[in-house]
């Protein structure tokens, strides 16, 4: 009798910390406190605005589209440039006799090729098209890296929040198992309970294990990102600061989306490039010209000047410049056809990412307010239940369960708001100007 009675007491002792905590509010910091899995840097992780900088003046691939539109600037003014004069040398010899060849004269020429009017203005505004096509593939590119660096930095928030969790869940068991061993030994339980316990305690493991060479993929993902030779540690994330919504955003996303994303500028670059490109085919159609004037020395060296003008002739235009003409026109429409296309589908983009957004809201309040204040309950009303013989161990461990994806669920969705928030600023974020095309610096 006293033996069962100490057992009970040290039942009692153990279930102690869990009838004191979870009665507070959800994002009250439970009294119960873990030890953490080593599996992260004991420093927190820089913020994901320091990360974003640092991909923007170190990612190889931003300085690769940044030399791409260097060189796009510097083919505007050669494009529009005239063609290189010429210099030309000649003898004219006699040969009439070709056992006696004489000299005639010798010519010098300077010619100078002169495009039809309108051509070189043209081939200017295709490459000023061209270097504004690459400033959009630019800012995409920057834009596409920052998106990414904030989906991996929310992901490593999840799973770091993840681990806090075990950590709690790991002492968690300890004590079912202690409690569960302590029944036992008194008679009043069965050894069925601690062997769950133990299992709970396997499968903790498990998932870290997993979480573990899943996060160190992210690392290397996001280290690549930020143009680091090497794959250094990111500490641990312990926030994310997600912009919230502005009242009415919904009804002006769109709009905002057309005005600002840049994959839609370099589509419209694109149309236009396309245009100028068939209004050259047209200009083919027209000749060019060509000027030249040069001295020439007949056999007494008496001085001579040379005048020329000559034209290009487009007689082939049937075979040569219709059928460039109609290429042209083809690749016009399909420019227009593939800017409408996008069009449609940053709307559709849209309309799912405010759609997340809603959703994702949601969901943590549901979370915070009610599913984890709920599960935390549920919990400690089973091991109480348990202690006193009138609950069985699986349902301990059936709420311990459902506890513990309560907490998890919740890091997952406000990482999901997040990386939804990212998709949103990538979309709608102003357009920067383009008044210094090519500055790499």
């Amino acid at each position: 009798m006293k033996t069962c009675l100490f057992h009970r007491l040290i039942s009692l002792s153990a279930a102690l910390p869990f009838f004191m905590w979870g009665t507070g509010h959800a994002t009250d910091q439970p009294i119960l406190k873990g030890e953490p899995f080593q599996t992260v840097a004991e420093k927190n992780a820089p913020s994901v605005e320091e990360l974003t900088s640092e991909a923007l003046s170190n990612s190889p691939l931003i300085h690769a589209a940044r030399l791409r539109l260097a060189a796009s600037k510097e083919l505007i003014e050669p494009a529009s440039s005239l063609p290189d004069p010429e210099v030309e040398f000649s003898l004219v010899e006699n040969i009439r006799s070709i056992s006696s060849l004489g000299y005639v004269k010798s010519e010098l020429m300077l010619k100078q090729g002169l495009p039809f009017p309108g051509k070189r203005s043209n081939k200017g505004k295709i490459a000023d098209t061209e270097a504004d096509s690459e400033y959009a593939a630019l800012i995409d590119i920057e834009r596409q890296v920052v998106k990414e660096i904030r989906t991996l930095y929310a992901g490593l928030y999840a799973l770091d929040s993840e681990i806090s969790a075990l950590g709690i869940a790991k002492e968690l068991v300890k004590m079912l198992e202690a409690t569960a061993a302590a029944r036992y030994s008194a008679g009043e339980g069965n050894q069925e309970a601690q062997i769950k316990a133990q299992l709970e305690s396997s499968r903790i493991h498990e998932r870290v294990d997993d979480i573990i060479a899943e996060r160190k993929e992210m690392v290397a993902q996001l280290n690549r990102l930020l143009g680091r030779l090497k794959n250094d540690p990111i500490g641990k994330v312990v926030s994310l600061v997600a912009a919230g919504l502005p009242d009415g955003f919904q009804d002006k996303a769109g709009h905002l989306a057309l005005l600002n994303t840049p994959a839609l500028y370099l589509k419209k670059a694109t149309v236009k490039a396309a245009e100028y490109r068939l209004e050259s085919a047209r200009l083919d159609f027209w000749p060019d010209f060509f000027g030249g004037i040069g001295i020439s020395l007949d056999r007494e060296n008496n001085p001579e000047t040379i005048l020329s003008l000559g034209m290009t002739l487009p007689v082939w235009r049937k075979n040569k410049q219709k059928p460039l003409e109609r290429a042209a026109a083809h690749k016009v429409e399909e420019a227009k056809r593939n800017l409408e296309e996008l069009e449609i589908s940053i709307r559709s983009e849209i309309v799912g990412l405010i759609a997340k957004w809603d959703r994702d809201q949601e969901q943590i309040r549901r979370y915070r307010d009610a599913i984890i204040p709920q599960s935390t309950a549920a919990l400690n009303a089973a091991r109480a239940s348990y202690l006193s013989g009138r609950a069985d161990f699986s349902v301990v461990i059936e709420d311990y369960n459902l506890w513990l994806e309560a907490r998890t669920q919740l890091a997952r969705r406000e990482s999901e708001r997040f990386i939804t928030w990212a998709g949103l600023d990538a979309l709608i974020a102003p357009y920067p100007s383009n008044e210094k095309k090519g500055d790499t610096t």
